[in-house]
């Protein structure tokens, strides 16, 4: 038995406020959590913090690079995985870890991380959820200064953005108004019911999907079974909106990979499902197998 506590952003999914602590009790039977705990044996990469300023969103904020173990810039170019909430990521995710446990099962290839700082729950909540100027930003100011600090591709088949609850959001977003960029998006419990400041009609993401020409995207998606409140403005729920939003995406033609899982919104289930979302996008045999 595991009891532990931890704290994380809220979002507009949620209660509110600037953070939510919650406590998780891990009970025997528990389905193990393999990859998040560090090994013996396995070697580190390491991860550097940077301050980056835009000029499109007029702030700066952190970032933070995760380098894998032997990254060399000689070779081929690194695949890539951006994310948001960075600071979660790494601290309640453990996404480094995780990183390094799959490649030295060599199950994924060597990646480069980026984790995107999400500055003030006001501004996590003004950009991420489809906002086009932070769209902006990451194809157009912070991909350029990545790709030039390190050695990363610049093929959108092997770049992966992805992220939690608003971030998944951002995520899906941001394949749809940048596949150039992004060629893989990873949504944890993506909040899919989001409408714009005064629209009558939930889910407005999905429309903009079933509106779009079919593009070159593929999708690891998931949500948690006991997700099931109603969402602001007594929208659906996420089990709702993430099961559509699966179903509009294979209606349009998309590869989706998509689960659900025995939990809540939190960020103990998705370092869990972040395995299953990175074997179904960068897998070296495409596909979940755990």
């Amino acid at each position: 038995m595991e009891e532990s506590t931890f704290t994380f952003p809220a979002d507009e999914s949620l209660d509110g406020g600037s953070e939510i602590t919650f406590s998780a009790l891990e009970l025997p039977d528990a389905s193990p959590q393999a990859y998040h705990e560090r090994r013996p044996g396995v070697p580190k990469g390491e991860i550097e913090m940077f301050h980056l300023r835009s000029t499109i969103l007029d702030n700066e904020r952190r970032v933070w690079v995760y380098t894998p173990p032997g990254y060399t810039r000689e070779g081929a170019a690194y695949g890539l995985l951006v994310l948001f909430d960075g600071l979660a990521y790494i601290d309640l995710v453990q996404t480094p870890i995780i990183l390094e446990n799959l490649l030295a099962g060599d199950e994924i290839p060597p990646l480069v991380c980026v984790l995107i700082d999400s500055l003030s729950h006001e501004v996590r909540c003004r950009e991420l959820p489809c906002y086009q100027p932070f769209v902006d930003f990451l194809a157009k100011e912070l991909l350029p200064w990545v790709r030039y600090a390190f050695h990363v591709t610049s093929d959108p088949a092997q770049i992966t953005i992805g992220g939690s609850s608003y971030g998944g959001l951002a995520a899906t977003f941001a394949g749809l108004r940048a596949p150039e960029t992004f060629g893989n998006v990873l949504s944890q419990s993506g909040s899919f019911w989001w409408k714009p400041e005064g629209a009558a009609e939930h889910e407005w993401l999905a429309r903009q999907f079933v509106a779009a020409p079919t593009l070159p995207l593929r999708f690891y998606l998931d949500v948690g079974l006991y997700e099931r409140r109603s969402t602001p403005d007594d929208g659906p729920s996420q089990v709702v909106v993430n099961r559509h939003m699966r179903d509009v995406l294979r209606a349009r033609g998309y590869e989706v990979h998509y689960a659900e899982f025995q939990g809540r919104h939190d960020y103990m289930c998705w370092r869990e499902t972040i395995v299953d979302g990175l074997l179904a996008l960068v897998g070296k045999n495409q596909s979940i197998k755990r």
